[in-house]
């Protein structure tokens, strides 16, 4: 039975609908915001993941699907001869230390810093054998320019524990992770409050949504993409707590933004509604 005074929609033939925001039009928002103090929005170191960077010495071309599918099933082509001879393959793994330990694992196990992008390996990715430890392999990539960008890394998560990753580099294949970039990257929270009977009205606990911005490097259009609290906070680790948060009414208008630099920048309230002189129109 449906709450008193609450209709129920479901009996009417009518369904709820959901409040949706729109990630644009919050950033449009804050953006605003931004422009009135002409300020930008500091950007948040977002964590690497471990790589591998595996060169073709075979002397013959290969071709292998990507495992993460990424290209439409279009075969991943590396050549034998020319600029770009190496395959990139991200590793899996929840934490940077895992990623680190599963890129080790196929390091020793094919000979990869002799041996290169090998038959027996690319066999064995093509058969499924390796899908708990690579989650994408792509290419054609320069071998030395890709290695050159593996430096040592010391990354901390949201809960403190901090991961270090120091490149291992062999003749024909190379692991570890680039620096750190950073991502332009607000916290929308939305401020909603409940009262109870004669009680002060309580906000709600929420560590609101995450909103990353990205351009593309040749149109330069924006686009957004939510991420919810828990993964972000795989993302940023303990940078996370330094990302701008941005003060979200209810009906989607954003209030203040704080940049966690010591500058909070406020939305000017509403003008307050003038009576009409010759009194409310009938």
């Amino acid at each position: 039975m449906a709450p008193k005074n609450i209709p129920d929609m479901a009996d009417s033939g009518k369904s709820w609908h959901d409040k949706v925001l729109e990630a644009d039009d919050l950033w449009a928002q804050v953006g605003r915001l931004l422009a009135t103090q002409s300020v930008t929005l500091p950007q948040t170191p977002r964590r690497p993941d471990v790589r591998m960077i595996v060169n073709n010495v075979s002397g013959n071309d290969i071709s292998f699907r990507n495992p993460g599918d990424h290209s439409n099933s279009k075969p991943e082509h590396i050549p034998a001869t020319g600029d770009k001879t190496a395959a990139m393959i991200m590793v899996k793994g929840q934490t940077l230390d895992e990623q680190y330990k599963n890129a080790e694992t196929l390091f020793k196990k094919y000979d990869l810093g002799t041996q290169g992008l090998s038959a027996k390996f690319i066999a064995d990715m093509a058969q499924g054998k390796l899908d708990d430890l690579v989650d994408e392999a792509y290419g054609p990539a320069p071998f030395e320019a890709q290695t050159e960008k593996l430096v040592d890394v010391a990354w901390t998560d949201a809960n403190g524990a901090t991961s270090t990753i120091t490149p291992q580099k062999g003749q024909s294949a190379a692991f570890g992770a680039r620096a750190a970039t950073k991502e332009t990257v607000f916290i929308a929270q939305f401020h909603i409050y409940v009262k109870g009977t004669g009680t002060t009205a309580e906000l709600v606990e929420s560590e609101g949504m995450a909103i990353a911005v990205s351009e593309d490097w040749q149109t330069k259009k924006e686009t957004t993409r939510p991420i919810v609290a828990s993964v972000a906070k795989t993302y940023y680790g303990d940078h996370f707590d330094t990302i701008p948060v941005a003060n979200v009414h209810p009906d989607g208008i954003v209030k203040a933004i704080d940049l966690k630099n010591g500058t909070v920048i406020r939305r000017a309230p509403p003008a307050p509604h003038k009576k009409s002189a010759n009194g409310p129109r009938r």
